[in-house]
């Protein structure tokens, strides 16, 4: 099979964690994922030591944050590649990421396919799962009642999407993958949920997404822009709906792996 997906990884080049992103995106992709490292200039070097056989591509001068390194990187290599998602140096993919594979080599009209995260810890024992659903539509009601339908680690887009979107807006530190989710369904592209676990999301010390007080700055920033001022569907009523349809994962949450209140505050963080 061709090489159609790319994959980037944003990374300081300080994570032990990297090597198994690495490793879970080669042997779940296989031949036609193309995975590419995106670093400070500084680390480059020291990168492809470690890695022989991963391009490592320098961030751009000044680079200030994950985001302006992505859209370097994708808008650099994308267009070669009909499909491409990013993961994160602390996140990996699980073997049944392929479903998503199957799902874009079925639906050629998909834009985005998409599904959940297993939550692990930083001695890789599961501590829990994301919840997530079809109804991709309400993903900006959802948003005001501060749920996310999903993140970034499950997913796999149409590279023509990301480019008509523009891509990630670089003002925001943390969510500006939440903004071009939300971008890319105005713009009427076709999601297609798939309920599986997809991607593990390690919870360790240190994680930009542990900033909170950011990350709820930016949040409500995010929902004072013009493009949440008319949001369809009533958000109660999706929050609802929502919850009615991840009762097991909730009761999963509490029975099987035990999830405290405070951990379980992670489990909306990107």
């Amino acid at each position: 099979m061709n090489q159609d997906i790319l994959v980037v990884t944003a990374t300081l080049g300080n994570r032990d964690s990297l090597q198994k992103t690495i490793s879970a995106v080669k042997e779940v992709g296989g031949l036609r994922v193309k995975h590419i490292l995106t670093a400070p200039m500084s680390k480059v070097n020291q990168l492809k030591e470690k890695y022989p056989g991963m391009e490592v591509l320098p961030e751009p001068e000044n680079c200030r944050g994950i985001y302006p390194a992505l859209n370097n990187a994708i808008k650099k290599y994308a267009k070669n590649f009909k499909y491409v998602t990013f993961i994160n140096d602390d996140d990996y993919w699980l073997p049944d990421f392929k479903k998503l594979f199957e799902i874009v080599d079925a639906k050629d009209d998909v834009d985005v396919a998409y599904g959940r995260t297993l939550f692990m810890s930083e001695n890789h024992e599961p501590i829990g799962e994301q919840t997530s659903s079809p109804r991709y539509k309400s993903f900006k009601a959802l948003l005001k009642q501060h749920i996310p339908l999903f993140t970034q680690q499950a997913t796999l887009i149409k590279t023509e999407l990301f480019f008509k979107v523009g891509g990630f807006d670089e003002s925001y530190k943390l969510i500006a993958d939440t903004k071009f989710w939300a971008e890319a369904i105005d713009t009427g592209a076709r999601f297609y949920y798939k309920n599986g676990l997809f991607a593990a999301y390690i919870i360790q010390e240190g994680q930009l997404s542990s900033d909170g007080s950011t990350q709820k700055n930016e949040h409500i920033r995010l929902l004072n822009e013009d493009m949440f001022k008319h949001v369809k569907g009533s958000p109660t009523i999706e929050k609802l709906l929502f919850r009615l349809y991840n009762i097991d994962v909730y009761i999963k949450r509490i029975f099987k792996y035990k999830t405290v209140k405070k951990m379980s505050k992670q489990f909306h963080k990107t």
